[in-house]
């Protein structure tokens, strides 16, 4: 048995490193270097690495240097584009574009000379990119299976697909997390809307993101009582009616920033629906380094 399952994982894996590398040279040939300068926040994670939240937190900090930056979403992460515009809309920026495109090089390639710099939000696996500065949010959470490895799992790719001498590697930690290194970023809560310091709160915690066991164990650690924990797809349609139900039987909800950009503004304004908002706290080698 154990010889049969062996053989099997050693077939999925060539099957999987050769798809991987076919799929890159029919469809995402390196292209020629653009000229300005190319940041691309992603992980080995598909999701819930929080490259949304530090891209934003890039964004302001060459925003402070008087930098104009593009920011590009792919435009199936239409929660994620409508989070990072909506931060820069309530900040009033002018210097600070948000665009949604299914083709990052592309788009970039078109704007390049409106921009000083062009930050994307994912796009790791775009090896269309030359000289890009690649940042690597790593929770150093190596694939437990084959299965992680499909494209409904939690990873899309191995450090061994790429190449270790263009990438910046940002240790990752959370509230309940543990970090071989120091941690380059901690993730935590902040604070939680509609709810006061010291108080208890047993809510349900509805849950759209990538990773939802770590959103929950962070609201845990802030003080939530989780009586109930409701686990949606990234990127989920339909996560609004979801909420309603929950609404409907008295029962207060905690969700996540991006969650909340997936409800109309009318559903927000509810004392019943919590949203936890996310701080991230950069170590000063890492800023000096990124800036």
């Amino acid at each position: 048995m154990k010889h049969i399952t062996k053989s099997f994982r050693l077939v999925a894996s060539a099957f999987y490193r050769i798809a991987y590398k076919l799929h890159h040279k029919l469809f995402l040939r390196p292209q020629p270097q653009l000229r300005v300068p190319v940041f691309i926040v992603g992980s080995y994670l598909a999701g819930g690495a929080g490259k949304t939240p530090f891209t934003i937190w890039l964004a302001k900090h060459f925003q402070e240097q008087g930098k104009k930056i593009a920011i590009l979403c792919h435009s199936a992460a239409w929660d994620e584009f409508i989070m990072i515009e909506r931060e820069f809309q309530s900040a009033k920026s002018t210097q600070i574009k948000v665009f949604a495109t299914k083709n990052r090089y592309k788009t970039a390639k078109e704007i390049q000379d409106k921009f000083d710099i062009i930050l994307c939000d994912d796009g790791f696996e775009d090896s269309r990119f030359t000289g890009a500065h690649r940042i690597c949010l790593d929770w150093q959470e190596p694939p437990q299976s084959i299965a992680s490895l499909l494209p409904s799992g939690p990873f899309r790719s191995l450090k061994q697909d790429h190449d270790e001498t263009e990438i910046i590697h940002l240790d990752c930690v959370g509230n309940n997390g543990h970090c071989v290194n120091s941690p380059a970023i901690n993730f935590s809560i902040e604070s939680i809307t509609n709810f006061a310091a010291g108080k208890p709160l047993t809510a349900t915690a509805i849950c759209g993101l990538g990773n939802p066991k770590r959103f929950v164990e962070d609201i845990r650690t802030f003080g939530i009582n989780v009586e109930k924990a409701i686990v949606r797809r990234d990127h989920d349609k339909h996560f609004q009616q979801t909420v309603q139900a929950e609404l409907a039987q008295d029962k207060d909800i905690v969700i996540s920033q991006k969650d909340a950009c997936r409800l109309q503004q009318s559903l927000l304004a509810h004392p019943k629906l919590h949203t936890a908002i996310q701080k991230i706290t950069v170590s000063d080698n890492i800023l000096k380094k990124l800036l």
